[in-house]
């Protein structure tokens, strides 16, 4: 029997220092990437909300040499308004408390 519910939190690779770092790119170009997808999704996001995954590690982006792009990364996206920095688990309860039931009917109408 199926019981409880089930939701999943995009994640999304395209910023994720580790991969990133392995090729050779820098702490640089992570800050410049981050910010060019915050202003697509800050812009796209004045009609409809949007969410954007930063996935960063301690022991890349948290290196002495690095940290500073990533301090550069939040302040910029913390600067604009209407921004919710929130965990996942903000994230999800969130979208349970105002979206799940909706998109359970939405599944089961078109699931028919």
């Amino acid at each position: 029997m199926r019981s409880g519910r089930l939701i999943c939190i995009p994640y999304t690779s395209e910023l994720n220092d580790a991969p990133l770092m392995r090729h050779h790119y820098e702490g640089d170009y992570y800050a410049k990437i981050c910010k060019a997808q915050f202003d697509q999704l800050y812009r796209e996001g004045a009609e409809n909300g949007r969410l954007m995954c930063i996935a960063f590690h301690p022991y890349v982006m948290g290196r002495p040499h690095r940290v500073k792009y990533l301090a550069e990364v939040l302040d910029y996206i913390m600067s604009h308004d209407g921004v919710w920095q929130a965990t996942t688990d903000e994230i999800a309860e969130y979208y349970l408390a105002h979206y799940y039931e909706q998109a359970v009917a939405h599944a089961a109408r078109v699931n028919v």
